[in-house]
């Protein structure tokens, strides 16, 4: 049924790496994840190595599996670089969450605590706010912790 291939000499082992290389490329399409690319990269320089440096069927297979280590560790680095390079500066971890942006703060007591709760003054918004000591309203507190993003603790 194939016997085309046969008579026209694509099936050498240089076409049979760039094939594999070319189909686990694809794969990479397809199948969720980052890792086939890297396989396919190796079996890509696999028929160029075999192009040039004529070996056997299992030298073949033993160099391809360390090159595939070599490509796969190169691609570790690379997805590491890359994830490291788009980490969330610190100055912008707490954009979305205004209340976590005023922890370390001082701020002013709007009115008398009654059950350890308040109301804290931060420029001119009023935070709910919860405390164990009991405080006055003028007086001064730190705020040192968020709950559920509406309730500042402060001490």
């Amino acid at each position: 049924m194939f016997d085309f291939l046969l008579d026209f000499n694509l099936l050498t082992p240089v076409t049979a790496w760039l094939v594999t290389g070319l189909v686990l490329s694809l794969l990479e399409l397809i199948v969720p994840g980052v890792y086939l690319i890297w396989f396919g990269l190796a079996g890509i320089f696999m028929s160029a190595l075999v192009y040039f440096v004529p070996m056997s069927t299992n030298s073949q297979l033993i160099w391809f599996a360390i090159i595939s280590a070599i490509f796969a560790l190169l691609g570790l680095y690379i997805y590491r670089y890359i994830f490291k390079k788009n980490q969330i500066p610190q100055a912008y971890r707490n954009l979305n969450n205004s209340a976590e942006q005023y922890v370390g703060n001082t701020v002013t007591v709007a009115e008398n605590s009654e059950d350890h709760m308040t109301k804290v003054k931060i420029g001119d918004t009023y935070w709910l706010a919860y405390s164990e000591k009991d405080f006055k309203k003028g007086d001064t507190a730190k705020v040192i912790g968020v709950k559920d993003s509406l309730i500042l603790i402060i001490e």
